[in-house]
């Protein structure tokens, strides 16, 4: 699987990185991930390259909603 967007793959490398135990104090939301998901689907995700990506898909999906509105 692949993140869909940059800030996708930000969260999923700090879940990486807190099941890998190198986060002191992870968030609350990047815990729950962590303990919920597989090593190897956190992985995946982590690893996406960043090239072509978007910033954020949701703020995407609004302008492109809210356009079709007017």
């Amino acid at each position: 699987m692949a993140s869909k967007s940059k800030a996708m793959q930000r969260f999923f490398g700090m879940v990486h990185s807190a099941q890998q135990g190198e986060m002191k104090n992870p968030s609350t939301a990047v815990r729950k991930a962590a303990s919920s998901m597989r090593y190897k689907d956190v992985k995946d995700f982590a690893s996406t390259k960043l090239a072509g990506l978007k910033e954020h898909v949701m703020l995407n999906l609004k302008r492109k909603l809210k356009k079709d509105k007017v």
